[in-house]
């Protein structure tokens, strides 16, 4: 996985219904959340996304078949069949990948208490 190469897409799972906020990250924030990545300790539980109204997580899409899913102090990575697991604690990473968002989304997920 490199930063930079390809275009990173953030989602934040807010609505059903409707179309989720996306944004693209950054070249700097992708190299800064490979740093997140890497220093997690690794975990055996894998992201739980909850079947209820409102907020159920985020994703980072990294390649068409490879994505993060982040959820409740969880973080997962989805390589076609493959799911490495790893602690998120305190949320920093879910906190740091909506932190990336836009301003009008940042501004959803406060009047939401999300961030």
């Amino acid at each position: 996985m490199k930063p930079g190469n390809t275009k990173w897409k953030a989602t934040a799972l807010l609505f059903s219904g409707r179309q989720n906020p996306e944004w693209e990250l950054t070249a700097a924030q992708q190299k800064n959340w490979m740093v997140l990545w890497q220093q997690a300790s690794l975990s055996d539980t894998e992201v739980k996304q909850p079947s209820i109204l409102g907020y159920t997580g985020c994703r980072l899409q990294y390649v068409e078949h490879s994505h993060w899913q982040l959820y409740n102090g969880c973080v997962s990575f989805y390589e076609k069949e493959t799911v490495f697991s790893k602690k998120d604690e305190g949320r920093q990473m879910e906190l740091f990948l909506l932190g990336t968002a836009p301003e009008e989304v940042r501004e959803i997920l406060k009047e939401q208490g999300i961030i």
